[in-house]
């Protein structure tokens, strides 16, 4: 009789957490979308990586970036101006106790604003135009230098991944008041708040030497610590592209990776971001090179 009960128990406990799981699912994708994006393979991911033909279910990541650092010698995403604000507490000496004091700080939820071919990836862009520019200034100045050559083929290169192929979704801020962030970046078609988990970190750098001759400070001087911090978006990492889309993904153009970069398939893609802030496939669309889209429903 007891074994009954709690067979039956279990099978209600089950159905409950369903029902909870399919409700919060329904209530966040209620009428308006938070947010609504346009996409390509260039934000989703290498897409023939994630198709596993032993398993029925096909998933893709959503590939946003950072914006470049205006100095070689800044290593962490988020400013430490920025970790104040979302409640971290700042080591008041900067020392090895401060800095493990700092790190062994709880992880806080945050949420991340990402900008969709925006003022951010345009420069990046032209980032990317300056050095290739600069590395053929170089390269004409010295004909005879192998090394500049390469080094002028290799900016190009970059210069046609970050037109052609680099994702166009950059973090363009970090904040923890999802009203305030949707103020201040309103376009819904070209902005998403998503969550994140926001860890302390904290990295040491060697401060250049401005003097003349050689650098006089002892190693212990030359070097400083940096506070900041990253953020993890475990939601954006796996998100299921639906049955009715598995047959026209499968059957997307292969691509030859050696003059395509590792893109094995074009397509377009709308994801919507609801009232949770939980994404999900609203359209797939299958792209041709050089051809009009054709949108699959």
């Amino acid at each position: 009789m007891k074994r009954a009960q709690y067979l039956i128990a279990g099978l209600l406990l089950i159905g409950l957490v369903n029902a909870v799981v399919l409700l919060g699912a329904a209530w966040n994708r209620e009428e308006p979308a938070d947010s609504s994006l346009q996409l390509s393979e260039r934000e989703l991911g290498n897409t023939y990586a994630y198709w596993r033909k032993d398993n029925s279910s096909l998933t893709l990541r959503l590939d946003y970036r950072w914006p470049s650092r205006d100095s070689e010698n800044t290593y962490l995403s988020i400013s430490v101006e920025k970790m104040a604000e979302l409640g971290f507490a700042l080591p008041g000496e900067l020392n090895d106790e401060g800095v493990r004091r700092y790190r062994r700080q709880l992880d806080r939820d945050a949420l991340l604003v990402l900008e969709l071919d925006g003022p951010a990836y345009q420069r990046e862009v032209a980032l990317a135009q300056a050095a290739h520019a600069e590395a053929l200034r170089l390269a004409r100045s010295v004909p005879d230098s192998q090394e500049l050559r390469e080094a002028a083929e290799y900016s190009g290169k970059m210069l046609e991944q970050e037109q052609q192929r680099a994702s166009r979704l950059l973090v363009v801020d970090v904040g923890l008041d999802q009203q305030v962030l949707r103020a201040r970046y309103p376009d819904r078609q070209r902005y998403a708040i998503v969550r994140a988990i926001v860890e302390a970190q904290a990295s040491s750098m060697v401060t250049p030497w401005t003097g003349e001759g050689d650098d006089p400070r002892p190693q212990a001087q030359r070097w400083v610590w940096q506070f900041g911090g990253s953020a993890e978006t475990p939601g954006l990492q796996s998100l299921n592209l639906p049955l009715r889309w598995h047959a026209t993904f499968a059957k997307l153009k292969e691509y030859d990776e050696r003059t395509d970069q590792g893109h094995a398939k074009r397509f377009n893609a709308e994801l919507a971001f609801g009232r949770r802030l939980e994404p999900w496939f609203v359209e797939l669309a299958a792209r041709e090179q050089g051809l009009p889209t054709t949108k699959v429903q």
